[in-house]
Protein backbone atom coordinates (compact mmCIF):
# COMPACT_ATOMS: atom_id res chain seq x y z
CA UNK A 1 0.00 0.00 0.00
CA UNK A 2 1.35 3.43 -0.94
CA UNK A 3 2.61 5.54 2.04
CA UNK A 4 0.42 8.44 0.91
CA UNK A 5 -2.65 6.24 1.23
CA UNK A 6 -1.66 5.24 4.75
CA UNK A 7 -1.04 8.85 5.71
CA UNK A 8 -4.39 9.92 4.31
CA UNK A 9 -6.19 7.09 6.13
CA UNK A 10 -4.74 8.29 9.42
CA UNK A 11 -5.08 12.03 8.96
CA UNK A 12 -8.18 12.32 6.73
CA UNK A 13 -10.03 8.99 7.06
CA UNK A 14 -13.15 10.38 5.41
CA UNK A 15 -11.13 10.68 2.17
CA UNK A 16 -10.33 6.95 2.06
CA UNK A 17 -12.55 4.03 1.06
CA UNK A 18 -13.91 2.14 4.09
CA UNK A 19 -12.23 -1.13 3.09
CA UNK A 20 -8.84 0.56 2.70
CA UNK A 21 -9.28 2.44 6.00
CA UNK A 22 -10.04 -0.82 7.80
CA UNK A 23 -6.87 -2.46 6.38
CA UNK A 24 -4.76 0.51 7.53
CA UNK A 25 -6.32 0.54 11.00
CA UNK A 26 -5.74 -3.19 11.38
CA UNK A 27 -2.08 -2.81 10.41
CA UNK A 28 -1.65 0.15 12.78
CA UNK A 29 -3.15 -1.84 15.64
CA UNK A 30 -0.95 -4.84 14.91
CA UNK A 31 2.25 -2.76 14.77
CA UNK A 32 1.34 -0.49 17.68
CA UNK A 33 2.07 2.54 15.52
CA UNK A 34 1.63 6.00 17.08
CA UNK A 35 1.59 9.04 14.73
CA UNK A 36 4.42 11.54 15.26
CA UNK A 37 2.62 14.77 16.05
CA UNK A 38 5.80 16.83 15.84
CA UNK A 39 6.31 15.66 12.27
CA UNK A 40 2.70 16.40 11.46
CA UNK A 41 3.10 19.95 12.78
CA UNK A 42 6.20 20.50 10.63
CA UNK A 43 4.42 19.20 7.55
CA UNK A 44 0.98 20.77 7.95
CA UNK A 45 1.53 23.72 10.31
CA UNK A 46 -1.27 22.39 12.49
CA UNK A 47 -0.85 21.02 16.00
CA UNK A 48 -4.09 19.09 16.31
CA UNK A 49 -4.67 20.85 19.65
CA UNK A 50 -7.20 23.39 20.84
CA UNK A 51 -7.05 25.28 24.12
CA UNK A 52 -10.01 25.72 26.43
CA UNK A 53 -9.83 28.58 28.93
CA UNK A 54 -12.39 28.28 31.72
CA UNK A 55 -12.99 30.54 34.75
CA UNK A 56 -13.79 27.76 37.24
CA UNK A 57 -13.64 24.07 36.36
CA UNK A 58 -15.18 23.16 39.74
CA UNK A 59 -18.43 24.83 38.65
CA UNK A 60 -20.55 22.00 37.16
CA UNK A 61 -21.93 24.41 34.55
CA UNK A 62 -18.45 24.90 33.09
CA UNK A 63 -17.49 21.28 33.66
CA UNK A 64 -20.35 20.15 31.42
CA UNK A 65 -19.24 22.60 28.73
CA UNK A 66 -15.67 21.32 28.88
CA UNK A 67 -16.91 17.73 28.65
CA UNK A 68 -18.89 18.64 25.52
CA UNK A 69 -15.87 20.44 24.03
CA UNK A 70 -13.69 17.38 24.62
CA UNK A 71 -16.29 15.06 23.10
CA UNK A 72 -16.63 17.22 19.97
CA UNK A 73 -12.87 17.69 19.69
CA UNK A 74 -12.24 13.95 19.99
CA UNK A 75 -14.70 13.33 17.17
CA UNK A 76 -12.59 15.66 15.04
CA UNK A 77 -9.29 14.00 16.09
CA UNK A 78 -8.32 17.03 18.17
CA UNK A 79 -6.71 17.14 21.60
CA UNK A 80 -7.81 19.60 24.29
CA UNK A 81 -5.47 21.63 26.49
CA UNK A 82 -7.20 23.11 29.52
CA UNK A 83 -6.51 26.20 31.64
CA UNK A 84 -8.56 27.07 34.72
CA UNK A 85 -8.15 30.76 35.56
CA UNK A 86 -9.73 30.55 39.00
CA UNK A 87 -11.92 33.58 38.18
CA UNK A 88 -8.81 35.79 37.80
CA UNK A 89 -9.00 37.85 34.57
CA UNK A 90 -5.21 38.26 34.37
CA UNK A 91 -4.84 34.50 34.22
CA UNK A 92 -6.86 34.44 30.98
CA UNK A 93 -4.14 36.37 29.18
CA UNK A 94 -1.35 34.32 30.75
CA UNK A 95 -3.02 31.09 29.66
CA UNK A 96 -3.55 32.36 26.12
CA UNK A 97 0.12 33.36 25.83
CA UNK A 98 1.21 29.99 27.21
CA UNK A 99 -0.81 28.02 24.65
CA UNK A 100 -0.65 30.23 21.57
CA UNK A 101 2.20 28.34 19.85
CA UNK A 102 0.88 24.90 20.75
CA UNK A 103 -2.71 25.09 19.55
CA UNK A 104 -4.68 25.69 16.39
CA UNK A 105 -7.33 27.77 18.17
CA UNK A 106 -9.05 28.69 21.41
CA UNK A 107 -12.43 28.08 23.03
CA UNK A 108 -12.84 30.67 25.76
CA UNK A 109 -15.67 30.11 28.25
CA UNK A 110 -17.25 33.19 29.86
CA UNK A 111 -14.19 35.45 29.62
CA UNK A 112 -13.85 38.43 31.94
CA UNK A 113 -11.52 40.56 29.82
CA UNK A 114 -9.60 38.36 27.39
CA UNK A 115 -10.69 39.16 23.86
CA UNK A 116 -8.81 42.45 23.34
CA UNK A 117 -5.52 40.93 24.46
CA UNK A 118 -6.08 37.74 22.48
CA UNK A 119 -6.36 39.75 19.26
CA UNK A 120 -2.73 40.78 19.77
CA UNK A 121 -1.45 37.21 20.05
CA UNK A 122 -1.48 36.46 16.35
CA UNK A 123 -3.78 34.84 13.85
CA UNK A 124 -5.06 31.92 15.94
CA UNK A 125 -8.86 31.70 15.71
CA UNK A 126 -10.98 31.81 18.84
CA UNK A 127 -14.59 31.15 19.76
CA UNK A 128 -16.01 32.86 22.82
CA UNK A 129 -18.84 31.42 24.89
CA UNK A 130 -20.96 34.09 26.58
CA UNK A 131 -19.16 37.08 25.10
CA UNK A 132 -19.94 38.58 21.68
CA UNK A 133 -16.58 39.54 20.15
CA UNK A 134 -16.10 41.25 16.77
CA UNK A 135 -14.25 39.16 14.17
CA UNK A 136 -14.56 36.00 16.25
CA UNK A 137 -17.15 33.28 16.58
CA UNK A 138 -19.35 33.39 19.66
CA UNK A 139 -21.90 31.18 21.39
CA UNK A 140 -24.29 33.08 23.65
CA UNK A 141 -26.39 31.40 26.31
CA UNK A 142 -29.27 33.86 26.48
CA UNK A 143 -30.91 33.85 29.90
CA UNK A 144 -32.78 37.19 29.79
CA UNK A 145 -36.16 35.79 28.61
CA UNK A 146 -36.05 33.09 31.30
CA UNK A 147 -35.05 35.66 33.96
CA UNK A 148 -38.17 37.57 32.94
CA UNK A 149 -40.20 34.37 33.39
CA UNK A 150 -38.61 33.73 36.80
CA UNK A 151 -39.56 37.19 38.06
CA UNK A 152 -43.13 36.78 36.86
CA UNK A 153 -43.23 33.34 38.51
CA UNK A 154 -42.20 34.91 41.83
CA UNK A 155 -44.72 37.70 41.38
CA UNK A 156 -47.46 35.12 40.82
CA UNK A 157 -46.56 33.67 44.24
CA UNK A 158 -47.12 37.03 45.89
CA UNK A 159 -43.52 38.27 46.04
CA UNK A 160 -43.14 42.01 45.57
CA UNK A 161 -39.82 42.71 47.28
CA UNK A 162 -36.99 40.69 45.73
CA UNK A 163 -33.20 40.65 45.55
CA UNK A 164 -30.78 39.81 42.75
CA UNK A 165 -27.45 38.37 43.89
CA UNK A 166 -25.17 39.42 41.06
CA UNK A 167 -22.14 37.89 39.38
CA UNK A 168 -18.68 39.09 38.31
CA UNK A 169 -18.45 42.67 37.09
CA UNK A 170 -16.60 41.62 33.92
CA UNK A 171 -19.10 38.93 32.95
CA UNK A 172 -21.30 39.45 29.91
CA UNK A 173 -23.84 36.99 31.34
CA UNK A 174 -24.01 38.93 34.61
CA UNK A 175 -24.68 42.16 32.71
CA UNK A 176 -27.40 40.54 30.62
CA UNK A 177 -29.13 39.08 33.67
CA UNK A 178 -28.88 42.31 35.65
CA UNK A 179 -30.42 44.25 32.75
CA UNK A 180 -33.24 41.70 32.44
CA UNK A 181 -34.02 42.02 36.15
CA UNK A 182 -34.14 45.80 35.95
CA UNK A 183 -36.33 45.85 32.85
CA UNK A 184 -38.82 43.28 34.11
CA UNK A 185 -39.03 44.78 37.60
CA UNK A 186 -39.70 48.22 36.15
CA UNK A 187 -42.39 46.87 33.82
CA UNK A 188 -44.11 44.76 36.50
CA UNK A 189 -43.82 47.04 39.51
CA UNK A 190 -41.52 44.74 41.48
CA UNK A 191 -39.01 46.16 43.95
CA UNK A 192 -35.66 44.42 43.38
CA UNK A 193 -32.55 45.11 45.44
CA UNK A 194 -29.23 44.56 43.66
CA UNK A 195 -26.75 42.77 45.94
CA UNK A 196 -23.13 42.07 45.02
CA UNK A 197 -21.11 39.10 46.25
CA UNK A 198 -17.32 38.90 46.45
CA UNK A 199 -17.25 36.01 43.93
CA UNK A 200 -19.75 33.85 41.97
CA UNK A 201 -19.25 30.97 44.39
CA UNK A 202 -21.10 28.92 47.01
CA UNK A 203 -18.98 30.37 49.82
CA UNK A 204 -19.42 34.01 48.76
CA UNK A 205 -23.18 33.57 48.53
CA UNK A 206 -23.29 32.00 51.98
CA UNK A 207 -21.46 35.05 53.33
CA UNK A 208 -23.96 37.37 51.58
CA UNK A 209 -27.03 35.92 53.33
CA UNK A 210 -27.13 38.55 56.08
CA UNK A 211 -26.99 41.32 53.46
CA UNK A 212 -29.84 39.66 51.57
CA UNK A 213 -31.93 39.46 54.74
CA UNK A 214 -31.41 43.16 55.42
CA UNK A 215 -33.00 44.03 52.07
CA UNK A 216 -36.34 42.68 53.34
CA UNK A 217 -36.68 40.54 50.22
CA UNK A 218 -38.96 37.52 50.31
CA UNK A 219 -37.29 35.97 47.25
CA UNK A 220 -33.85 36.05 45.63
CA UNK A 221 -32.54 35.25 42.16
CA UNK A 222 -28.86 34.29 42.21
CA UNK A 223 -26.40 34.70 39.35
CA UNK A 224 -25.83 30.95 39.21
CA UNK A 225 -26.82 27.71 40.93
CA UNK A 226 -23.69 27.59 43.07
CA UNK A 227 -24.65 30.91 44.61
CA UNK A 228 -28.29 29.87 45.00
CA UNK A 229 -27.19 26.74 46.86
CA UNK A 230 -24.91 28.91 49.00
CA UNK A 231 -27.87 31.08 49.94
CA UNK A 232 -29.87 28.01 50.98
CA UNK A 233 -26.94 26.78 53.10
CA UNK A 234 -26.49 30.19 54.71
CA UNK A 235 -30.16 30.41 55.62
CA UNK A 236 -30.08 26.93 57.13
CA UNK A 237 -27.15 27.90 59.35
CA UNK A 238 -29.18 30.69 60.97
CA UNK A 239 -32.26 28.54 61.46
CA UNK A 240 -34.26 29.69 58.44
CA UNK A 241 -35.67 27.54 55.65
CA UNK A 242 -36.47 27.66 51.95
CA UNK A 243 -39.02 28.50 50.67
CA UNK A 244 -40.77 29.27 53.98
CA UNK A 245 -38.50 32.20 54.86
CA UNK A 246 -37.04 33.01 51.46
CA UNK A 247 -37.74 31.70 47.97
CA UNK A 248 -34.57 31.05 45.96
CA UNK A 249 -33.99 30.82 42.20
CA UNK A 250 -30.71 29.84 40.54
CA UNK A 251 -29.40 29.89 36.99
CA UNK A 252 -27.67 27.02 35.09
CA UNK A 253 -29.56 23.88 36.24
CA UNK A 254 -26.49 21.93 37.30
CA UNK A 255 -27.19 18.28 38.24
CA UNK A 256 -27.14 19.04 41.97
CA UNK A 257 -30.05 21.47 41.56
CA UNK A 258 -32.50 18.57 41.27
CA UNK A 259 -30.83 16.51 44.01
CA UNK A 260 -30.84 18.90 46.98
CA UNK A 261 -33.73 19.33 49.39
CA UNK A 262 -35.58 21.47 48.63
CA UNK A 263 -34.86 21.00 44.94
CA UNK A 264 -33.83 24.23 43.27
CA UNK A 265 -36.02 26.31 41.00
CA UNK A 266 -33.61 27.44 38.32
CA UNK A 267 -33.07 28.53 34.73
CA UNK A 268 -31.83 25.59 32.68
CA UNK A 269 -29.10 26.54 30.20
CA UNK A 270 -27.96 24.17 27.41
CA UNK A 271 -24.31 24.18 28.50
CA UNK A 272 -23.33 21.00 26.65
CA UNK A 273 -24.89 22.30 23.45
CA UNK A 274 -22.83 25.47 23.88
CA UNK A 275 -19.58 23.51 24.15
CA UNK A 276 -20.35 21.46 21.05
CA UNK A 277 -21.39 24.56 19.09
CA UNK A 278 -18.15 26.32 20.01
CA UNK A 279 -16.02 23.48 18.64
CA UNK A 280 -18.11 23.37 15.45
CA UNK A 281 -17.54 27.09 14.85
CA UNK A 282 -13.83 26.73 15.52
CA UNK A 283 -13.37 23.74 13.22
CA UNK A 284 -15.32 25.42 10.43
CA UNK A 285 -13.43 28.69 10.85
CA UNK A 286 -16.66 30.65 11.07
CA UNK A 287 -17.08 33.95 12.93
CA UNK A 288 -20.83 33.54 13.27
CA UNK A 289 -22.85 34.12 16.42
CA UNK A 290 -24.88 31.21 17.79
CA UNK A 291 -27.60 31.90 20.36
CA UNK A 292 -29.02 29.28 22.72
CA UNK A 293 -31.84 30.05 25.15
CA UNK A 294 -32.54 29.02 28.73
CA UNK A 295 -35.87 27.92 30.18
CA UNK A 296 -37.34 28.24 33.68
CA UNK A 297 -37.60 25.00 35.66
CA UNK A 298 -39.88 25.33 38.69
CA UNK A 299 -39.06 23.09 41.65
CA UNK A 300 -39.44 23.26 45.43
CA UNK A 301 -37.29 26.25 46.40
CA UNK A 302 -39.95 28.81 45.46
CA UNK A 303 -43.25 29.17 47.29
CA UNK A 304 -46.01 31.58 48.15
CA UNK A 305 -45.44 34.49 50.48
CA UNK A 306 -47.22 33.74 53.74
CA UNK A 307 -49.22 36.51 55.38
CA UNK A 308 -47.09 36.32 58.49
CA UNK A 309 -43.84 36.58 56.53
CA UNK A 310 -45.09 39.55 54.51
CA UNK A 311 -46.24 41.30 57.69
CA UNK A 312 -42.91 40.66 59.39
CA UNK A 313 -41.08 42.18 56.43
CA UNK A 314 -43.33 45.23 56.38
CA UNK A 315 -42.75 45.77 60.11
CA UNK A 316 -39.01 45.23 59.81
CA UNK A 317 -39.26 42.32 62.24
CA UNK A 318 -37.64 38.91 62.13
CA UNK A 319 -39.73 35.88 62.96
CA UNK A 320 -37.99 33.61 65.47
CA UNK A 321 -36.59 30.49 63.83
CA UNK A 322 -38.81 27.46 64.12
CA UNK A 323 -41.98 29.50 64.47
CA UNK A 324 -45.08 28.35 62.65
CA UNK A 325 -45.11 30.09 59.24
CA UNK A 326 -48.91 30.23 59.32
Amino acid sequence: MHPATVSRALSRPEKVAPATRERVEAAVAKLGFVPNRAAQVMKTGRTGNIAVIVPDITNPHFASMVRAVERAARAGDLQVLLADTGEHPREELRAARTFVHDVDGFVVLSPRRLHRELDALGSKPAVFVNRPVPKHGSVLLRSAPAVHDALLHLASLGHRKLAFLGGPSGSWAASERRAAVRTTSADSGLDVAMVDASAPTFEAATDAVETLRRTGATAVIAFNDQMALGVIAGLTRVGLSVPRDLSVVGIDDVPLAAMVAPSLTTISLPSEDAGAAAVALLREGRTAKTELFGTLVVRESTGRVTRRRATARANGARRPSGADPG
